[in-house]
């Protein structure tokens, strides 16, 4: 599974809210089967995932909030000490991003802009 840096955060917090539809239905199949299947392989990637797939920000594998969602994947990167093309098991990411970032400051730098900052605040972690 290709994923954006940022995504691994996301998909933690993950509610069951979404930019649309068709965009929730998506991510909900996505993390049930991440959740069913926690040492499945995921590479970073640069740019659109599997995940903008279905975004409605996404035009043409261009994703319409690119400044904010790079800074966000930036931030990711350099917290968990990850690069583009890294390749690991998602259980293992998804441990980095609780460790490195929701435990310590680096959440309000790297998500504090984003429009679901509010609501991921108040979230737990549901598995890993």
């Amino acid at each position: 599974m290709n994923l954006r840096p940022h995504h691994i955060l996301c998909i933690q917090k993950f509610t069951g809210h979404g930019y649309s539809e068709e965009f929730t239905l998506h991510m909900t199949e996505l993390t049930a089967e991440l959740k069913k299947d926690p040492e499945r392989s995921v590479d970073i990637v640069q740019g659109c995932d599997e995940l903008c797939r279905v975004c409605p920000h996404n035009s043409g594998g261009v994703c319409g909030s690119l400044e904010k969602v790079d800074r966000m994947d930036r931030g990711v990167l350099e917290a968990c000490g990850l690069s583009y093309g890294d390749q690991a098991p998602w259980n293992q990411l998804a441990g980095k991003g609780r460790k490195k970032i929701f435990e310590t400051k680096e959440f309000e730098q790297i998500c504090g802009s984003c429009q679901w900052h509010e609501l991921c605040r108040r979230t737990e972690v549901s598995y890993e």
